[in-house]
Order: C-alpha cells, then sequence, then structure tokens
C-alpha cells in the first residue's frame, strides 16, 4: 500500500507541474515502474527518454500507457493524415468506377454509329473515314478514343490536313476536316509525286495529266519520297525550297512560276510570266531579288516581244536581256 501511494503521488505532482503532460490513470502496474514519470513530462522529454533509455527503440514495449502515448504522436503527424486522406480519395474513386463502369458498358451497346456527317471539303468518303479510323457502321461510338480515331485518320489519309470528331447522341459520328492543298510537283526516276508547299507527299502518280496547274520543282538527288511524310534529299535539307515557296506566295510572283530548279541549291533557276528565265541564284536575299524580278519585268515587258533572261544572282548588279529566244522553262 506504501508504495501505490508513492506512485500515485508521483503522477500526481507531476500532472500538476506540467501543462502540457498527457492524462494517466493514477493506478500503474508494477511492470511499468520504469517509464511512468516519463510519460507525464512534456512530448519533448518524453521522446528524450525514450531515446536515451530504450536507444531510440520502443518497438517491443507495449505496455498500456506507452501504447497511447503512441497512438497520440501518431494522430498529430500530418503527413500521416495527409496520406490517410489521400488513400481514402482513391478508394472512394476505385469505389465510384466500379459502380460506373456497368453502366458504361450498358451505354456502350446502345450508342452505335448510324448516322455519319461530314463537314469541310473532303476529297474522301465517310466510308474512308470510317475505314481509316478503324470504325464501321454499326460499331459503338468512340467516345473514350476520340483523339486515337483522329490520329489514325491523319496518318492513314494524306490529304486530311486537320481532323476533329464530334458525337450525336446517341447514333450520330461528325467528322470536322480540313484538307490539305497541293502546291507542287516533282519527277522522280520517271515518276510523279504530288506535295505541299511544306515539302509532304500527298500523292504517287503514274503522269502528271491532271496536274498542270501546279507549280513544277526539280529536285536534288531524293533519298526517301512515302506518301504521308516529308520528303527527304540526299545530303541536304528542304528548308530553301519551303523558305522559297513561302517567299513566293507573300509576293507579287504568287501563280506566276512555271517550273523552278532547285536541283543546285546554289543555282536557283525559275520561268516567270511563261516569258523570263530567272536566274535566282544562291538562297541568301532571297526576298529583294523577287522584288527585283518584278520591277524589271513591269519595266521591260513591253520592250521584250518573244522572251528574256534576267539575272539577279547579285542583287546590286541585276540585269535583263530581252528577246533572248530561249525556252524559260529550261534551266539553260
Amino acid at each position: 500500500m506504501n508504495e501505490l501511494k508513492m506512485k500515485n503521488q508521483i503522477v500526481r505532482s507531476n500532472r500538476a507541474s506540467d501543462g502540457n503532460a498527457s492524462n494517466v490513470s493514477t493506478y500503474v502496474k508494477r511492470e511499468e515502474k520504469t517509464y511512468v514519470q516519463s510519460y507525464v513530462m512534456t512530448k519533448k522529454k518524453r521522446l528524450e527518454w525514450i531515446d536515451n533509455h530504450l536507444g531510440g527503440d520502443d518497438e517491443g514495449i507495449l505496455y498500456p500507457s506507452l501504447r497511447k502515448f503512441k497512438a497520440e504522436e501518431a494522430a498529430s503527424d500530418p503527413d500521416r493524415r495527409d496520406k490517410a486522406k489521400i488513400l481514402m480519395l482513391c478508394v472512394g474513386i476505385a469505389l465510384v468506377m466500379l459502380l460506373l463502369l456497368p453502366a458504361i458498358k450498358i451505354a456502350s451497346s446502345y450508342l452505335v454509329i448510324k448516322e455519319i456527317r461530314v463537314e469541310g471539303s473532303s476529297l474522301y468518303s465517310e466510308a474512308e473515314l470510317l475505314n481509316a479510323g478503324g470504325l464501321s457502321e454499326g460499331d459503338g461510338l468512340p467516345l473514350l478514343k476520340a483523339a486515337k480515331v483522329e490520329e489514325m485518320i491523319l496518318a492513314s489519309l494524306p490529304y486530311v490536313k486537320s481532323c476533329e470528331i464530334s458525337f450525336e447522341l446517341p447514333h450520330g459520328l461528325l467528322f470536322h476536316l480540313e484538307d490539305e492543298a497541293p502546291a507542287l510537283y516533282t519527277s522522280i526516276e520517271g515518276e510523279y509525286y504530288v506535295l505541299t508547299s511544306s515539302m509532304r507527299v500527298l500523292e504517287h502518280v503514274e503522269n502528271a495529266d491532271g496536274l498542270s496547274g501546279l507549280l513544277y520543282v526539280e529536285l536534288p538527288r531524293v533519298s526517301r519520297a512515302m506518301v504521308g511524310e516529308e520528303i527527304v534529299l540526299d545530303g541536304t535539307s528542304v528548308e530553301y525550297i519551303t523558305e522559297f515557296i513561302r517567299l513566293i506566295n507573300s509576293s507579287e510572283l504568287e501563280g506566276r512560276l512555271g517550273t523552278v530548279y532547285f536541283d543546285k541549291k546554289f543555282d536557283i533557276v525559275a520561268s516567270v510570266d511563261g516569258k523570263f528565265r530567272v536566274l535566282f541564284g544562291s538562297p541568301t536575299d532571297m526576298e529583294i531579288k523577287m522584288e527585283s524580278v518584278v520591277r524589271m519585268i513591269e519595266e521591260n515587258r513591253d520592250k521584250c516581244t518573244w522572251s528574256g533572261i534576267i539575272d539577279v544572282r547579285v542583287t546590286n548588279v541585276c540585269g535583263i536581256t530581252v528577246d533572248a529566244d530561249i525556252d524559260p522553262d529550261l534551266r539553260g
């Protein structure tokens, strides 16, 4: 009895002297004798005591008071609370998905492709668009894989510049398309290829019939020409060609060129108005050279009865030869 009274006095005195002490039962078992006083200390002192007396390893002690202490410490840990919230959120999302999955399957069996519409001037039929997107009439609407279908259409149909699909529930599939405009054509080993202004191959044809409205270009040696891909030149890039085309399309020479020879990068030659052979030379200062060509043609149009040669290879020494009696569409 004397020993128990002494223990209770120790507990009460410590609780009175420390406002942050935890609540501890006034009855303590004999085997907890070694740490009763440390437990009623402040939180900081309790942690120091565990570290000093137990080497920081209190996992093996399962006395009731220490279990309470450890529970208090865990409950006050903000990281643990955040992890618990995240875990509960993940469990909630998983439960919602499990509940929605059957509903999605039922809806998918009802939402099937029966009506197809195409907006934009497409060169492809509805059947070709469906086939390119891996679909067919009667399939379920691709509600969750619209981006994949759009990607497949762009990869399979080279004349489609942009594609976006939308849905008119419950059975409508709508294609919003923009066509790629052909701008050039070239000949490679006797075969003809239709190109965009960015040098992407749109089509491979056996002859040039029907291509007369496009600009014909002679290219350096081509190492790769695949439909749907940018043409690959042997030993050089297409950048100087695409830049030339861009400048032409923004100048007064737009639509006036017949043949352009890009086969020699630093000796570009073109025919203009079916009457003038223009020696552009290297790709440098091309905008200035084009402005010079426009001015010289305007000043000498009436003086040139047959054909002429315009030399703008050196921008500060431009010249023109009228009635040269040449074929302007040839390199010369």
